[in-house]
C-alpha cells in the first residue's frame, strides 16, 4: 500500500461466519439493490464425506483493486479509485456498458436491468465519510467482518489479498481455491487490448448507422424514380 496514505480495508475471517446472511440484508438495505442484484454474497462450500463432512462459509464482495482494471476500462468515468483506496461507483455517470465485468479479474460488477446500469460494492463510502463502518460490518454479528480504517493488519500476513493491495482481504481457514477464489490473487492491471475492446463495442452501432444511411438514401433514390 502507499506509504504515507490510509487506505482502507475490510478483513473476513473464516472461522468466525455463521452464514447468517446479516451482512447481505444490510448491504441490499444500505445500498437500496433490486433483488437479484447482491453486492455482497454470503457462499456455504463443503469439504470430506458423510459423517465427517464439514461445511463452511465466505462473504464476499469487490475487492477494491489497488490498481483496478474496472475504472481504467470505463469510458464514461464511473468508476473511481480514490485516495483511501476504495474503488468508488458513481450511478449518475454509468451508461451500463458491460467494459467493467469483461475488465474486472474477479467479475465483481453486476449488470441491473431495472436500472440498466452496472452494480458493484462501493465500500460504503456514504458511510465511511460521516465516520461510520460499512453497513455489513456493522451488522456482522460475530465480527467475521472487520473494518480497519488504517489498513494495518500486522498479524494477518497471509490473508488472501493481502501481498496483492485488495482491500477486502480474507483470513480463510482452508484453501482459497475450496472457497472458490481465484488462485493465484489475479494481476489487477487494465488489459493491453482494452482499448481494441472498445473498438469492438462500438462496430455495431456503426454498422447499424450505415445500414440507416443506405436506407434512407435508398427511400430518396424510390422517390426520385418516381
Amino acid at each position: 500500500m502507499n506509504k504515507g496514505k490510509k487506505e482502507r480495508l475490510v478483513a473476513f475471517y473464516a472461522d468466525r461466519c455463521i452464514q447468517c446472511h446479516s451482512c447481505e440484508v444490510a448491504c441490499q438495505l444500505e445500498n437500496n439493490t433490486p433483488a437479484g442484484i447482491r453486492l455482497r454474497r454470503v457462499g456455504s462450500f463443503e469439504k470430506g464425506r458423510f459423517p465427517e463432512a464439514k461445511k463452511f462459509y465466505i462473504s464476499s464482495a469487490c475487492f477494491h483493486c489497488n490498481s483496478p482494471a474496472c475504472a481504467s476500462a470505463c469510458p464514461a468515468g464511473a468508476l473511481v479509485r480514490r485516495e483511501d483506496g476504495t474503488v468508488n461507483h458513481l450511478q449518475d455517470r454509468c451508461i451500463g456498458c458491460g467494459y467493467c465485468i469483461q475488465a474486472c479479474p474477479f467479475k465483481v460488477p453486476q449488470f441491473n436491468p431495472a436500472q440498466n446500469i452496472m452494480r458493484k460494492c462501493s465500500f460504503c463510502t456514504q458511510r465511511i465519510d460521516r465516520g461510520l463502518v460499512p453497513a455489513c460490518v456493522a451488522k456482522c454479528t460475530t465480527k467475521a467482518l472487520v473494518y480497519h480504517p488504517d489498513g494495518e493488519i500486522p498479524t494477518e500476513s497471509q490473508a488472501y489479498g493481502k501481498i496483492e493491495n485488495l482491500h477486502m482481504i480474507y483470513k480463510l481457514v482452508h484453501r482459497a481455491e475450496e472457497y472458490g477464489l481465484p488462485v493465484p490473487v489475479p494481476l489487477n492491471t487494465t488489459t493491453e487490448n482494452q482499448l481494441w475492446m472498445w473498438l469492438a463495442g462500438l462496430l455495431p452501432a456503426i454498422g447499424m448507422t450505415f445500414v440507416l444511411i443506405r436506407m434512407a438514401q435508398k427511400i430518396e433514390e424510390d422517390k426520385g424514380d418516381e
